[in-house]
């Protein structure tokens, strides 16, 4: 709701009234002495407005058709009743509404009072006169208050994000110590190092372990990596990179993990692709997402395609390609959102926080580049990276 200064109440100038009972030679006298004013208000005796008398209706002061130096007019216009002359419609506005609601109601109801002004009321009752100047000059006002109030959150904001982004370093580093002392113990089991288990059924649990280990791990980096992106603290390692290289042996380190799923991952990865100016750590880690992501939502007996190609304007396309359980288009909003998850049978059995496809994409539109898809329902997904001509054959 808006400040009463930036309410109707804000603009009463608190003018004394005029009753409808005097005789206009009274506010002859009144517009003399205060030629700043443009009208009078007119009340009854309960306070309840009954009228605006303007200045424009009264006879020119000091001459013209019944003027004179008594102010009472020559044909005795200052003895005609102030009833007689004011006008009984004036426009009313009450003391609550919004600066911007007085300017649309000027407009629509009557655009004569721009000039004569208005009657600001409290349930009929008269509070004051209001103008479009004080009404222009408290917009003013508020325009600029309300710049300072946005500013103000937006330092609050990028205040709030910092803080964030600091306390998820600290907790990560916090929790990254122990849990790879966790996942080292776990592998040590798992491989039997010290000797084989009396019972076999030890070193899958271990493997188990392990495994999640690896997961949690992954969860933590990404979390830390989508907050820094947030607070604009991401930054690119650019090198040269041997996208051949990359894209195979990332498809090769989901293989195993694809086929215990019962998903097949193949390449149509051409080994002439040129060289690719990006940061290679993100590269990795992007394939790893749209990869992971696409057995994670690909049926038994499905297959993941990851493809590469310059397109004619030289642009790089890594597409992943899935015969999975795809999305519709609000499905596919709500994947692209932190934290957001399709919800279908398959989905709800798979374990995920959904920051996978956001990090993906911000990382990609920090390359410069954007993440393209094609999705359809029961159909399948392809997600491609799409890397701008100028990051592309450069050595």
């Amino acid at each position: 709701m808006d400040e009463p200064a930036f309410t109707a109440a804000g603009l009463a100038v608190p003018v004394p009234p005029l009753t409808r009972d005097q005789e206009c030679a009274a506010a002859l006298a009144r517009f003399r002495r205060q030629p700043e004013l443009a009208a009078l208000p007119v009340v009854d005796g309960d306070g309840r407005v009954a009228g605006l008398l303007e200045r424009g209706r009264l006879p020119p002061e000091g001459g013209g058709e019944g003027g004179g130096a008594d102010g009472a007019g020559g044909d005795g216009f200052g003895q005609r009743l102030v009833s007689d002359v004011m006008d009984p419609h004036p426009l009313l506005i009450d003391e609550a509404t919004p600066l911007a609601e007085i300017g649309r109601q000027l407009a629509r109801l009557k655009p004569a009072a721009l000039v004569t002004g208005f009657l600001v009321v409290e349930q009929g009752r008269y509070l004051g006169v209001g103008t479009v100047t004080g009404l222009m000059a408290r917009s003013a006002e508020q325009t600029e208050l309300r710049a300072r109030q946005l500013e103000e959150a937006r330092r609050q904001a990028e205040q709030a994000i910092r803080a964030k982004t600091a306390f998820l370093a600290n907790m990560s580093h916090e929790i990254r110590t122990p849990l790879t002392a966790m996942m080292g113990f776990a592998e040590l089991l798992e491989q039997e190092v010290l000797g084989p288990h009396a019972i076999p059924l030890y070193r899958e649990y271990a493997r188990d372990i392990a495994e999640s280990g690896r997961h949690l791990m992954e969860l933590i980096n990404d979390l830390l990596d989508l907050s820094k992106a947030d607070a604009d603290r991401l930054e690119l390692v650019d090198g040269t990179v041997d996208v051949v290289r990359v894209a195979i042996g990332t498809a090769r380190l989901l293989t195993e993990r694809a086929l215990r799923h019962g998903v097949s991952i193949a390449t149509a990865v051409p080994l002439d692709l040129p060289p690719l100016r990006a940061d290679e750590r993100k590269l990795r880690q992007m394939l790893l997402n749209l990869l992971s992501n696409a057995v994670k939502f690909t049926p038994n007996d499905g297959i993941v395609t990851l493809r590469a190609r310059v397109a004619a304007d030289g642009a790089l396309w890594l597409s992943v390609q899935d015969t999975g359980i795809g999305m519709t288009g609000e499905e596919l909003g709500k994947a692209l959102e932190p934290w957001g998850q399709v919800d279908s049978a398959l989905a709800r059995s798979q374990i995920g926080t959904g920051l996978g496809l956001p990090l993906t994409k911000r990382l990609i539109e920090l390359h410069g580049g954007r993440l393209d898809v094609v999705s359809r329902r029961d159909e399948g997904t392809t997600m491609s990276l799409v890397f701008p001509a100028k990051r592309v054959g450069r050595g």
